[in-house]
């Protein structure tokens, strides 16, 4: 019979020791399914800080054990906000409104006379006075060591659920929050328990989000994490948008992979190195993610990322008011209803045609590359047409693993020109059966410039490898000898024998 054992624990700490907790790491403040903290007002801020100083109740902080492979984690999953503005106050970092209601606390000191000695009576007994303190306008380290003494030895109560898995985390985030502001945004990421380290790695720190396009409150309020969220939706699984935050997070979390996102970061790597004045008119927090994956469309057709850039000025001088099968962007950007499934592909449809006719490109062409790019794997790797065409995905999917996996951001490599040899490569692993991702690091790294050729430069990348290889195998013969039954008779025959 399987026990019972308790789920949850409750404790009262000293402030101080939470705040040591946290500097240590035993405590952690940055669970991907966590909002992030500065989300409180100022007046909000002094508010706490007056009930601690005044010794009054406040809420108490939860946390959820983890047991991993790398020891056991406590999350707090609800009251970062108070903890991280008491860790401010204790800091210096900000003092306390004018506007602070019930301002005056009241605590006990011994008196003192003038030279600072303290009083006693009669009897030896020191004499003691209570003291009202205003406390507006005053930083902690203007408090008197009366107060700063309860600052610090004031009682947090955590409670703590035991042996938590990811699913229950995201559940206790929710069931604490349902009663509190989590924004739409912030509960879809709640829901991505499986991916949410890679939302939260893009969108707290890629410099793209960095840029004047975005405020400081969409930084703060979840909502970069919600275009990062559309963004993957929007390029991999289209045909299935979700328009509800909870169903997209709960798609995301269980079709998404971890190339799609490391797709999208290249991308914005990409956009990042060419990001001018002009972008902050269409990457909004409302359009970001079609934007986003209309270039992830753009960087499979060969171009300079400039002439993106030259789209993006163009478009903002008067492209939107194009008519595309009778419908401008802009109009279309108006709707009431541009989270709906059919806006999103007409506004996408919109972009495409526009963005091709500012290349001059027609479907044509990008089926002319497809077909020149299959003749070029069929013909440098000798093998079937057919197979190629049915392949091609396939060597694209493993291309774009590999390279996230071995290539460094911003090399030349990665530029869309070198594609097609790249997939010939990768067609060519599979015929002989051998792995690419050593060899592909170093040869990024010595490799700086490359053949516009696509079948020269499939040649020189196939030369190096093979150079690879038998440097690869000359090390291990070198290192591990064959050795023949004579040489083993050798080795053990007496000396004088």
């Amino acid at each position: 019979m399987d026990l019972i054992r308790d789920k949850r624990v409750k404790d009262a700490i000293m402030n101080a020791t939470v705040q040591n907790m946290f500097a240590r790491g035993e405590l952690r403040k940055d669970h991907p399914l966590q909002r992030k903290p500065g989300r409180w007002t100022d007046s909000d801020k002094s508010g706490l800080i007056a009930t601690v100083l005044k010794d009054e109740d406040m809420d108490s902080i939860k946390v959820c054990e983890q047991l991993t492979d790398h020891g056991v984690i406590l999350w707090v999953i609800d009251g970062l906000q108070r903890l991280t503005t008491l860790n401010a106050y204790q800091n210096n970092s900000f003092k306390l409104g004018k506007s602070l209601e019930f301002p005056i606390v009241a605590y006990q000191s011994a008196k003192k006379d003038a030279a600072g000695s303290i009083l006693k009576d009669e009897y030896g007994n020191y004499e003691y006075e209570l003291v009202a303190y205003d406390l507006r306008g005053k930083f902690y380290k203007e408090l008197p060591v009366e107060l700063q003494e309860r600052f610090s030895n004031y009682k947090i109560d955590i409670v703590k659920h035991l042996d938590c898995t990811d699913e229950e985390i995201g559940y206790h985030i929710r069931r604490y929050n349902k009663q509190k502001s989590m924004n739409a945004a912030e509960n879809t990421v709640t829901y991505m328990d499986h991916i949410a380290k890679e939302v939260k790695r893009i969108s707290l720190h890629h410099k793209f989000f960095k840029h004047d396009s975005y405020k400081e409150t969409e930084r703060n309020n979840g909502t970069i994490e919600r275009i990062v969220a559309e963004s993957v939706m929007c390029m991999f699984h289209l045909d299935k948008w979700q328009k509800q935050s909870r169903m997209l997070g709960g798609f995301l979390n269980e079709h998404s992979s971890r190339q799609e996102f490391e797709r999208l970061n290249r991308n914005l790597n990409r956009l990042h190195q060419v990001y001018c004045a002009d972008f902050q008119t269409v990457f909004t927090a409302k359009n970001s993610f079609l934007w986003f994956t209309l270039f992830d469309h753009f960087t499979e057709w060969g171009f300079a990322d400039e002439k993106f850039v030259d789209f993006v000025r163009a478009f903002h001088q008067g492209l939107c008011e194009r008519e595309v099968n009778g419908e401008t962007f802009r109009h279309l950007d108006q709707s009431k209803a541009t989270k709906d499934k059919a806006v999103i592909v007409k506004k996408l449809a919109v972009l495409e045609t526009l963005l091709k006719e500012f290349l001059q490109i027609s479907s044509e062409e990008q089926t002319a590359c497809v077909r020149e790019t299959e003749a070029l794997i069929a013909e440098v790797v000798q093998i079937a047409p057919e197979k190629v065409r049915q392949e091609l995905e396939f060597y694209g999917q493993t291309l774009d693993d590999l390279t996230e996996r071995t290539i460094r951001d911003g090399s030349k490599l990665l530029d869309a020109a070198n594609r097609s040899s790249l997939l010939a490569m990768v067609s060519y692993s599979y015929e002989q059966d051998v792995d690419l991702d050593q060899w592909l690091v170093q040869y990024a790294e010595k490799n700086h410039t490359y053949f516009p050729d696509q079948r020269k430069n499939y040649l020189h990348m196939k030369a190096d490898f093979k150079r690879f290889l038998q440097r690869k195998e000359l090390v291990s013969q070198q290192l591990h000898p064959v050795i023949t039954p004579a040489c083993r008779m050798q080795r053990v025959r007496p000396k004088g024998a």
